[in-house]
C-alpha cells in the first residue's frame, strides 16, 4: 500500500472515531471496567481524547458524590478491576557491574501515551486535563486500602524518566500559563502524600524537576494578588504551590525537610505574601508550621532556627492584623490572630525550638562579671566610676537573641493585647531584651490622654515593670562577683519612656484613669526596686560587696531621676476627693513606698501622717459604712501605719481633739473590731513593733496576742471604758518607760523572767478607777484586767509577778463582785466570770504553793565565734601607709583613706614607725594648708589636735588605738558634709587644742546615746558609727583600761537591751564583748560590768541562734579569764552560772 493510501485510510478511521465514539460516550453510562478500558484507549485525536479523559474524570467524581455506599462500592469495584488491567510489570537487567534485575512498572499506558501525544503535539488543553485527572485519581484511591499497591506503582511510574519529562513540560511553562503548571503541582502534591509519604523520598530525589521554580510559583504578581482578593476560594498557582510545599514539609524525611528549609528563597516566598492569602490557607500554614516544624523532635535546632529567621518571623507577626484588614466575611472558625499568637508564644519562650537562646539576663553579652579588679596600690580605687567599669550600655545593649530583638521592635503593643502579651513573654524569657528594646524603641510620646493607643502602651509598660527580678540577675547558677550595669537594670525597673516629665504630667491630670495608672505603676516600680536592692545589698557578695553597694546607690539615684517627685504625690493626695477611696488607697500605698525604699527623700518632704491617720480612723467609726468602703479604708490604714512607723513626727500617744482615744488606741480599736484578721496582719505587726519599741510590752508575739484577745468586742457597752483605761495605761508607759521598768523589777522574782511594763501601769492606775465610783466602768475594766492577766500567764510571763500584781489590785478593790472577778484572773484563763456569778474560794494560797517547773532546756546550735566576729586584727610588717599618701593627689589621699591609714601608724608598736608617721602628718598639715581642698580648715584642725595629743603622750610608747581610730573616723566624717555626725565632730574639734584620752569614749557616749540626733533619721547611723569606733579602738589592754574607766561596757550592754536597737547594732555589741576577751579583759568585764549576769538574763529572751552566740560568748569569756581570781571573787558561783548557761 502506498503512503498516500495509508494516510487516507488513517484519516478515514479518525473521522469515524470522531463521529461515532463521542456520541456513544455521551449516551452510555459507565457500568463496567471494560467500558473504562475502551474509554481510555489511545487515539491520535486530541479533541476526542480530551473528551474521554473528562469522561473518566466525571466517573472519578461520581465515586465521591455517590448517594449511597452500595453505588460507591460498586464503582470502586469497577475502578479496581480497571486498575488491575492497567498495570504491567517487566524485569530489566541492571547496568554492568550490578547484580540482579529491577522491575519496570507501567500504569495507565494509554493515558500516559495520550499525555505524551499531547506533549509532542503541544496540545495545552490535553496537557492540562491529564495530570489533573491523575491527581484526582490518586486522591480518590488514597483512602482505599485495596488500591494501595496500584497507587504506589502509579506514583513510582510517574517519577520515571519519561513521565518526569512530561511533568517538566508543564512545570517549565511560562508563569502566565497557570493552567499548565497548576495540574502538575496538584499531581505532585498527591504523589508526595500518598500512603503517608511512601514515595516522598523518591520524589525529592528527582528535585531537579519536582522542585524546579517553586519559588517562582510562590511569588504572585500584582494581578494574581488582586484576583485572589476578589475570590478567595479560587485555586491559584500560589495556592497550589503552597499546598505542595506543605505536603513536602509534612511527609518528607527529616534530612529532606531540612534541605527544603535551607532553600532560603523557597521559604521566604512561601511566607512573603501570607497576609494576602485566604483564611483557610493561612490556617493550614500555621497548623503545618506548628506540627511539622515546631513539634518535630527529629528536626534539628539549627534547621528550626533557619526556618524562623528574622524575615519569616516578621511575616508571621503581620498576621496579628489579618482579621482587622481581611475582606473575607467573618466565619465561626478560629481567628488568625489567636492561632499565630499560640505559635509565637510557644517558640518565643521555649528553648530548643530555634528562636530562644540562653542569655545572661541583665549582664550584656560579652561582659565578664566574674572578674574582680586586682589590688594595686599604685591605682586609685574608684569602684564603678573607674574607666574599666564605665557604663557603656546607655545607648545600645549587645544581646544574644538577635531574632527576638528584631521581632520585639516589629511588634505593635499599641494595637492589641495579644501583641502586648507576646512582648512581655519575650521579656520574661530573655530579660536581656528589656533594655535593648527601650534603647531602640521610641514610645509614649503623645500627651497622656485616655486614647486607645495610649492606654495600650501604658498597659504594656505596666506589665513590663511587673516582671519578676531574674534569679542571680540572670547570670548562670550563682550570683557573680560584679553587679550588672545600672543602665540595664533601670530599664526593667522604670523603663526609659517613663520620664520624670511624663509621670509628673500623669499625676497632674484631671482624668482619673491616667492618674491612677501613674500611681499604680510607680507603686509596682518601687516594689521591684526594693526587690532589686535586696539582691544588691545582700551580704554574700564577698570581695565584690563594695561594687554592689555602689551599684545600689547609683540605681536609687537613677530611679529618683526618672520618678515623679514626692511633693507631687502629696499634692495629688490632698487633691483627691475623700469619696474617691480607690485613688486615696493607691496614693497612700505609693507614699508608703517612698518611706520604705527612699526614706531620706521622704523625710525631707515632712508629710504629716497624724492628721491623715486621724481622718481615716474617724471615717472607720462612721455608721452605715459599706463592706467595700471599710475594706478600702483598712487597706489605706495599713499604708498609713507603715508611714507612721518610719516618721519621726508621728504622735502616737497624743489624743486629737476630735478623737476619743490616742492615735495608737484608735488604731488598736480598729484592729480588735475587724473580723478579718488576715487582712489586718500588717497592722498587727506594726502595732506590736510600736509597743515593743516604746517598752510597753515584751518583744514576744504571745504578749501582744494576749493584749489583742483580751478585749471583748461583742460587749459594746463595756468596750469604751476598757479602751479608755488601756489608752491611759499605754500612754503613761510610753511617756515614762523608766519609771514602769523600775516597778516591773520590783515585782519580778527572777532575773530570767518578768512581766510587761503595761502590767505595772495597770496596777498603778487601778486605784483611780476604784475611787471614781463608777460601778459599770469598774466592772468592765476589772473583767478586762482579769482576762489580760490570765492570757499573759499563758503567754509565758512570770506567774509570780502576775500574782503579785493581782494581789495589789485586790488590795485596792472595795466591791466584792470586782474582787471575785480579779481573784479568778490566774485560775481559769479560758472563762472569766463577769461579776454576776457567786464568789468562789480565794485561790491565793494555791498560788503561793505554785512551784516553778524547770524550763525545758533548748538545744542550742554550735557556733564558732571566730567565724562570726573574725579574728583579732594585727599590725602588718610593712607600713606602706607612711608613703602611699604622697603618691596620690591630696584630695584623693584624704577621701580614699590614705591619710587615715597614716594616722593609725601612730599606734604602731614600733617606735620608728610612730616617729615617721608623726613627721609625715606634720608635712601633710603644711600641704593641706596651702591646698584648695574645700574642707582644709577642719582637716587641718583635726590633724593639729591629733599631733598635740600625741606630743603630750610622747612617742616612746604606742598611742592608744582609740585615739588613732577616733581621728580616722572623724576624718571620714569631715570629708562628707552630708554625714549625720558632721556637726558633732566639729563641736568635738572646738573643745580644746588637744584631747584627753580617758574622756574620748565618754564624750561620744554622751553626745550620741544620751542626746538626740541632729537629724530625725540620724540616730541609727550615729549609733553604728559609735560602735564601729569602739570596736576598732579596742586592740590592747591599754584600750581596755580606757574603756573601763569610761564605763563603756555598762553603757553598751544597756543599749543592747533597748527595743529600738536593730540586729546589726546588737551584733556589734556582742563583737565588742568578744574583742574584750581577746585583749585580756574578761576578768574586768566579770567584776566591773557583771557580764555573766547580763548573759544569763539574755539567754531566755533571745532566739535560738542569738542565744547560741551569747552562750558561746560566756564560754569564751570564762576560758580567757583568770579563773582562780574569778573563783575567789565569786565563791565558785560564776562557774555554775557558766555551766548553766552553756549546758
Amino acid at each position: 500500500m502506498s503512503h498516500s493510501e495509508s494516510h487516507a485510510s488513517r484519516n478515514k478511521r479518525r473521522k469515524l472515531d470522531r463521529d461515532d465514539a463521542p456520541s456513544r460516550g455521551r449516551n452510555e453510562e459507565i457500568t463496567s471496567h471494560r467500558q473504562l478500558r475502551e474509554l481510555l484507549v489511545f487515539q491520535q485525536n486530541a479533541t476526542d481524547s480530551k473528551h474521554r479523559v473528562n469522561k473518566f474524570k466525571e466517573f472519578l467524581f461520581s465515586i465521591g458524590q455517590a448517594e449511597n455506599e452500595q453505588d460507591k462500592a460498586k464503582r470502586l469495584r469497577e475502578l479496581k478491576a480497571f486498575c488491575d488491567s492497567q498495570i504491567s510489570r517487566k524485569r530489566s537487567s541492571k547496568q554492568e557491574g550490578e547484580e540482579g534485575e529491577e522491575e519496570d512498572v507501567k500504569c495507565f499506558p494509554d493515558l500516559l501515551q495520550m499525555w505524551s501525544f499531547a506533549e509532542s503535539s503541544n496540545n495545552e488543553s490535553l496537557l492540562t486535563v491529564i495530570p489533573s485527572t491523575l491527581a484526582i485519581f490518586i486522591n480518590t484511591i488514597s483512602s482505599q486500602l485495596e488500591f494501595r499497591d496500584f497507587g504506589l506503582a502509579l506514583c513510582k511510574c510517574l517519577l520515571q524518566k519519561d513521565q518526569l519529562r512530561l511533568l517538566n513540560r508543564g512545570l517549565t511553562a511560562i508563569k502566565s500559563k497557570e493552567h499548565l503548571i497548576s495540574p502538575c503541582l496538584r499531581l505532585l502534591t498527591e504523589v508526595v502524600g500518598f500512603d503517608g509519604g511512601a514515595v516522598a523520598r523518591l520524589l525529592y530525589a528527582k528535585r531537579d524537576i519536582t522542585f524546579k521554580r517553586i519559588e517562582v510559583y510562590l511569588t504572585p504578581n500584582k494581578a494574581q494578588i488582586e484576583e485572589a482578593a476578589e475570590d478567595s476560594r479560587k485555586s491559584t498557582l500560589r495556592r497550589n504551590a503552597q499546598k505542595y510545599v506543605l505536603a513536602n514539609l509534612r511527609f518528607q524525611h527529616v534530612s529532606a525537610k531540612s534541605d527544603i528549609i535551607e532553600q532560603h528563597k523557597v521559604i521566604r516566598a512561601f511566607l512573603e505574601h501570607v497576609r494576602k492569602d485566604p483564611r483557610d490557607m493561612v490556617l493550614d500554614i500555621l497548623k503545618a508550621v506548628d506540627r511539622d516544624i515546631v513539634q518535630d523532635a527529629a528536626l534539628s535546632r539549627s534547621a528550626k532556627t533557619r526556618f524562623f529567621s528574622r524575615w519569616n518571623l516578621e511575616r508571621l507577626v503581620t498576621l496579628y492584623g489579618y482579621d482587622r484588614e481581611s475582606d473575607e466575611p467573618s466565619s465561626e472558625g478560629p481567628l488568625i490572630a489567636n492561632e499565630v499568637h499560640k505559635l509565637l508564644m510557644n517558640i518565643c519562650q521555649t528553648p530548643g525550638l530555634g528562636v530562644l537562646l540562653p542569655d545572661s539576663g541583665w549582664y550584656p553579652t560579652g561582659s565578664d562579671p566574674e572578674t574582680l579588679p586586682t589590688d594595686d596600690d599604685s591605682y586609685i580605687e574608684l569602684g564603678l566610676d573607674s574607666a574599666v567599669y564605665v557604663d557603656r550600655y546607655r545607648e545600645s545593649v549587645p544581646v544574644r537573641n538577635g531574632n527576638l530583638s528584631h521581632i520585639a521592635q516589629v511588634l505593635r503593643p499599641d494595637m492589641d493585647n495579644l501583641q502586648i502579651e507576646l512582648l512581655v513573654t519575650i521579656f520574661k524569657a530573655a530579660p536581656e531584651l528589656v533594655a535593648d528594646f527601650f534603647t531602640k524603641k521610641t514610645m509614649f510620646v503623645s500627651d497622656p490622654k485616655p486614647t486607645s493607643s495610649w492606654m495600650a502602651e501604658s498597659a504594656f509598660l505596666f506589665s513590663t515593670v511587673q516582671l519578676p527580678v531574674p534569679t542571680n540577675c540572670g547570670w548562670k547558677d550563682k550570683t557573680p562577683a560584679m553587679p550588672p550595669p545600672v543602665s540595664v537594670v533601670i530599664e526593667s525597673v522604670l523603663p526609659r519612656p517613663l520620664t520624670h516629665k511624663i509621670l509628673t504630667r500623669c499625676l497632674n491630670q484631671n482624668t482619673e484613669i491616667v492618674t491612677l495608672f501613674a500611681v499604680r505603676l510607680l507603686t509596682v516600680a518601687f516594689n521591684k526596686l526594693s526587690a532589686v536592692l535586696k539582691v544588691f545589698r545582700a551580704t554574700d557578695h564577698g570581695l565584690g560587696q563594695p561594687f554592689w553597694n555602689q551599684a545600689a546607690t547609683k540605681l536609687v539615684t537613677e530611679f529618683c531621676r526618672r520618678c515623679a517627685a514626692m511633693k507631687d504625690v502629696i499634692l495629688l493626695f490632698r487633691r483627691t476627693a475623700k469619696e474617691d477611696l480607690q485613688q486615696q488607697e493607691a496614693v497612700t500605698e505609693l507614699l508608703a513606698c517612698f518611706y520604705d525604699v527612699m526614706p531620706d527623700i521622704a523625710f525631707e518632704e515632712g508629710f504629716d501622717v497624724s492628721l491623715v491617720l486621724v481622718d481615716v480612723l474617724k471615717r472607720l467609726e462612721t455608721d452605715g459604712l459599706s463592706a467595700d468602703d471599710s475594706e478600702s479604708l483598712i487597706s489605706q490604714l495599713q499604708h498609713l501605719m507603715k508611714i507612721a512607723q518610719r516618721s519621726a513626727s508621728m504622735r502616737w500617744w497624743q489624743q486629737p481633739a476630735t478623737m476619743q482615744y490616742s492615735a495608737f488606741s484608735s488604731v488598736f480599736k480598729v484592729l480588735v473590731a475587724t473580723s478579718d484578721k488576715n487582712a489586718t496582719l500588717p497592722i498587727q505587726s506594726l502595732l506590736r513593733s510600736v509597743l515593743v519599741e516604746n517598752s510597753v510590752i515584751y518583744d514576744a508575739p504571745a504578749s501582744f496576742e494576749a493584749l489583742v484577745s483580751s478585749l471583748d468586742v461583742s460587749d459594746s457597752a463595756s468596750l469604751p471604758g476598757q479602751l479608755a483605761f488601756l489608752d491611759n495605761c499605754v500612754c503613761r508607759v510610753a511617756k515614762k518607760p523608766v519609771h514602769y521598768q523600775d516597778l516591773v523589777h520590783s515585782m519580778a522574782t527572777s532575773d530570767l523572767r518578768s512581766v510587761s511594763p503595761l502590767v505595772a501601769a495597770i496596777v498603778e492606775q487601778w486605784p483611780f478607777v476604784v475611787k471614781n465610783g463608777d460601778e459599770a466602768v469598774e466592772s468592765a475594766v476589772a473583767s478586762w484586767i482579769a482576762r489580760f492577766l490570765g492570757k499573759l500567764k499563758h503567754s509565758g510571763e512570770d506567774r509570780h509577778a502576775l500574782k503579785r500584781a493581782r494581789d495589789e489590785l485586790l488590795d485596792a478593790t472595795e466591791r466584792k463582785k470586782t474582787k471575785s472577778v480579779l481573784k479568778k484572773a490566774l485560775k481559769n484563763t479560758d472563762q472569766v466570770a463577769d461579776g454576776e456569778e457567786e464568789e468562789q474560794q480565794d485561790d491565793s494560797d494555791a498560788d503561793e504553793m505554785e512551784i516553778d517547773e524547770p524550763e525545758s532546756k533548748r538545744e542550742l546550735p554550735t557556733v564558732d565565734l571566730e567565724e562570726i566576729f573574725g579574728t583579732m586584727p594585727t599590725e602588718g610588717k610593712t607600713h606602706n601607709a607612711l608613703h602611699r599618701w604622697e603618691k596620690e593627689e591630696l584630695e584623693a589621699a584624704i577621701e580614699q583613706g590614705r591619710i587615715a591609714e597614716l594616722m593609725l601608724c601612730l599606734c604602731s608598736s614600733y617606735e620608728e614607725v610612730r616617729r615617721q608617721a608623726f613627721v609625715n602628718i606634720s608635712r601633710f598639715m603644711l600641704k593641706i594648708k596651702d591646698s584648695n581642698y574645700t574642707e582644709w580648715r577642719t582637716v587641718y584642725i583635726l590633724t593639729g589636735e591629733l599631733l598635740e595629743t600625741v606630743q603630750r603622750l610622747g612617742l616612746e610608747t604606742p598611742v592608744p588605738w582609740v585615739v588613732g581610730e577616733c581621728a580616722a573616723s572623724c576624718l571620714a566624717v569631715l570629708t562628707n558634709p552630708m554625714h549625720k555626725l558632721y556637726g558633732k565632730v566639729n563641736k568635738f574639734l572646738q573643745k580644746a587644742p588637744s584631747w584627753e584620752v580617758e574622756k574620748i569614749p565618754s564624750f561620744w557616749i554622751d553626745k550620741i546615746l544620751l542626746h538626740e540626733p541632729e537629724l530625725d533619721d540620724g540616730y541609727f547611723e550615729e549609733v553604728g558609727w559609735l560602735l564601729d569606733l569602739f570596736l576598732k579602738g579596742l586592740r590592747t589592754d591599754i584600750d581596755m583600761e580606757i574603756y573601763r574607766r569610761a564605763n563603756v561596757f555598762e553603757r553598751l550592754l544597756s543599749l543592747y537591751e533597748s527595743p529600738t536597737v536593730g540586729v546589726p547594732a546588737k551584733r556589734k555589741v556582742l563583737q565588742l564583748v568578744y574583742r574584750a576577751s581577746q585583749v585580756g579583759g574578761s576578768a574586768t568585764l566579770a567584776t566591773r560590768a557583771a557580764i555573766f549576769a547580763w548573759i544569763q538574763s539574755q539567754i531566755s529572751l533571745v532566739k535560738d541562734q542569738e542565744a547560741a552566740t551569747v552562750a558561746a560568748l560566756a564560754s569564751a569569756l570564762y576560758r580567757s579569764a583568770d579563773q582562780e581570781r574569778l573563783a575567789s571573787w565569786s565563791g565558785e558561783s560564776l562557774a555554775r552560772v557558766v555551766k548553766q548557761v552553756t549546758s
